[in-house]
């Protein structure tokens, strides 16, 4: 009668087991020396690296560590952080040993899939809780803008989670758990898989992130023929940039453009001080340009 919930069960006993070995608990002493810091992370590679949240770390002035279930903490150092998706890589000291890297899902996350939160809230260690994709495409507010395209759910996230996974029902990182939303219950939020895919090889790489600018602000809208349909369109430019206000970016170098994060992730550290095709619709046609794109200063809370 109970066959198919013991197997359920049990298969959900095996997942955690996975994920857990290769979740950490990340510790260390605050600027002042006054105390410890934690907060959570997972293995991302096989030399080592561990992702985890900017604000986790930041601020941790010395003994910085990293335990695995059931080990004992070994030192660790930051290689990388990126306040503006809050985002860290720490690496592993030296010979350490550490379990094998956990998978990431690129596939996007699905409205109403079962998750789980694996981390150490509240400094419980080890802990995990069940829940749902509930939301997508969230905007996460930070000190240095919004995350974009961030997943939303209702497995219990508290402090100590952040820098965990959020993982799906084969053990893959759809997500790294960041933030709850302290005046309602059970919304959670998470940095989607598809920004740490583009954030943690830069920080790993060059230990911060240089991102591309195009003199222009964007943001989304309803298209002007009635249809049920947002856009990205150009809501501010500079005098000399050949964009004009009300400009709907269709395509930047040739790949189509459907949200905010589609102009963002063109515009990469290796475009820099190069240019772009982009074709927008203006007065009903399509318009290529040709933009150059600047670097972006960083922002700053």
């Amino acid at each position: 009668m109970f066959e198919r919930l013991l197997q359920f069960s049990d298969e959900l006993v095996g997942l955690v087991d996975l994920v857990r070995e290769s979740t950490v608990t990340i510790t260390g002493m605050d600027v002042a020396l006054r105390g410890d810091m934690i907060g959570s992370g997972w293995v991302y590679s096989h030399q080592g690296h561990i992702v985890t949240n900017h604000h986790v770390v930041d601020g941790m002035a010395r003994n910085l560590n990293v335990q695995f279930a059931g080990r004992r903490a070994i030192p660790a150092r930051v290689i990388g952080t990126d306040p503006e998706t809050d985002l860290a890589v720490l690496m592993c000291a030296d010979g350490a040993p550490f379990p094998a890297p956990l998978e990431m899902r690129l596939l996007p996350a699905r409205l109403g899939e079962l998750c789980f939160a694996v981390g150490s809230p509240l400094r419980f260690r080890e802990s995990v809780s069940m829940g749902v994709v509930s939301g997508l495409s969230r905007q996460i507010p930070t000190d240095y803008g919004d995350i974009e395209e961030s997943i939303q759910t209702d497995a219990a996230i508290n402090p100590g989670n952040s820098g965990g996974p959020l993982v799906d029902c084969q053990g893959k990182v759809i997500g790294v758990n960041v933030a709850k939303l302290g005046s309602a219950d059970n919304i959670g939020f998470a940095i989607a898989a598809e920004i740490v895919a583009a954030v943690v090889p830069e920080l790993i790489n060059y230990g911060n992130v240089v991102r591309g600018h195009l003199g222009i602000s964007i943001s989304e809208a309803w298209r002007d023929d009635g249809s049920e349909q947002q856009v990205i369109s150009v809501l501010r430019t500079s005098e000399t940039s050949p964009f004009q206000v009300g400009d709907v970016i269709r395509s930047v170098n040739k790949l189509p453009v459907r949200r905010r994060y589609d102009v963002q992730r063109a515009l990469r550290r290796d475009v820099v001080g190069s240019t772009l095709q982009v074709t927008v619709v203006r007065a009903g046609s399509d318009v290529n340009l040709i933009v150059p794109v600047t670097a972006r200063p960083p922002r700053t809370p």
